[in-house]
């Protein structure tokens, strides 16, 4: 059964990489460069967890695999016990310069950390409650955070949570369902009769122009104490896709510096946000011929320490690639096979000269015309089966 269990994963991993996909459970073993990653991650997690708020920057040419050091960083956090956020910008509907939506696409990718709820947040609110441990007490120390804590608890108290999850959750998550108002009539009407009163809730991020990217930073910090609360060591916040926000939408991009500069301050201790095991990690390409975005540097990751250089895959290391693809092939179809290097060379180099710009989708190319030549070689999956 234990035979058949691997085999089975192995060939949704070799299904996956068809399209290009690499599983995040095999992320480990397909990563070049894994090790090196990891060290890195661990060293921001370490910080992390002892309260110290870190910002850190992945930076390197365009098409270079930025992305997937994204992916690999917050597979390793969860893998330590952190709880992870992802957001992709677009530099127009999602976007710093917009931090009530950019909050609101965060919390979409909050089932990433395997939690089997459709209140998610508020789940972790109960949870936090239950567990009562050494950062529950801090989480008085914001204030919207504590009003929603004390909310759920009254409705635990009276039986009526299921009832308003969904409400909580789609105002907690910033969600344009639902307004303040109408939650806290609701929660009024529904707590009058049980004797609490003042229970009001409100957004986690201000109409208010000039509170909204303060109230970012806060609602981050705010969750980072409360998954600390509900049993987890921290949380990592990664932004992927830096560069459009200059090219999309210039007009907008003094609000997304503006955003940078309060997330820096808070980082840096300047502002009254009390800490938290947060850690905030941007994307950037490399701008005039320096490591990384000057914005990004400038704000957030401040030391070279803090920053990461994602550089292009050496023909060896693709070798390498090949190599691990070739021998997870094998196993999964139970072959007995040498790896070809010549095959493999004369590959590489015929997709670097059809994407000479473009090192992302000639990785992604060459696993999935790889796989395609060992298909032609071997027989096509289904007779194998």
């Amino acid at each position: 059964m234990m035979r058949e269990d691997t085999t089975f994963k192995k060939l949704r991993v070799i299904e996956s990489l068809r399209f290009g996909l690499v599983p995040e459970y095999y992320i480990d073993q397909l990563t070049i460069g894994f090790d090196q990653i990891k060290d890195v991650t661990e060293k921001i997690l370490r910080k992390c967890e002892s309260f110290l708020p870190i910002g850190f920057q992945v930076c390197g040419e365009y098409g270079c695999g930025k992305s997937h050091t994204l992916s690999v960083m917050r597979y390793i956090a969860r893998k330590e016990g952190f709880f992870t956020l992802k957001v992709e910008v677009d530099g127009e509907g999602i976007s710093l310069s917009n931090p009530s939506k950019l909050l609101n696409m965060l919390f979409l990718s909050i089932q990433d950390n395997d939690i089997y709820s459709d209140y998610p947040l508020v789940s972790l609110f109960l949870k936090a409650l239950l567990l009562k441990n050494s950062s529950f007490e801090k989480l008085k120390r914001f204030e919207t955070i504590q009003k929603y804590l004390n909310v759920i608890t009254s409705l635990a108290e009276v039986g009526l949570l299921d009832e308003y999850s969904y409400f909580i959750e789609s105002l907690l998550t910033c969600s344009d369902e639902i307004s303040a108002t109408d939650v806290n009539e609701m929660l009024s009407s529904a707590l009058r009769y049980f004797g609490y009163s003042n229970l009001k809730l409100k957004t986690l991020i201000s109409r208010k122009v000039d509170e909204r990217y303060l109230n970012f930073i806060e609602a981050l910090a705010g969750i980072a104490t409360l998954v600390a609360a509900a049993g987890y060591k921290g949380l990592m916040v990664t932004i992927d896709e830096y560069e459009v926000e200059r090219i999309k939408n210039p007009s907008n991009y003094k609000m997304v510096q503006d955003m940078l500069y309060v997330i820096g301050r808070y980082l840096s201790g300047g502002l009254s946000v009390p800490r938290a095991p947060l850690c905030i990690i941007f994307s950037a390409i490399n701008q005039g011929g320096e490591k990384g975005d000057p914005d990004i540097t400038r704000y957030i990751s401040k030391t070279p320490e803090n920053i990461f250089e994602v550089t292009k895959w050496s023909d060896s290391q693709k070798i390498e690639l090949l190599k691990k693809l070739h021998v997870l092939y094998c196993e999964t179809y139970q072959l007995w096979s040498e790896f070809s290097l010549s095959t493999g060379e004369n590959l590489t180099k015929l997709i670097e000269s059809k994407l000479p710009n473009s090192e992302s989708r000639q990785i992604r190319s060459i696993i999935k015309w790889y796989l395609t030549l060992l298909d032609l070689q071997y027989g096509p999956p289904g007779i194998r089966r």
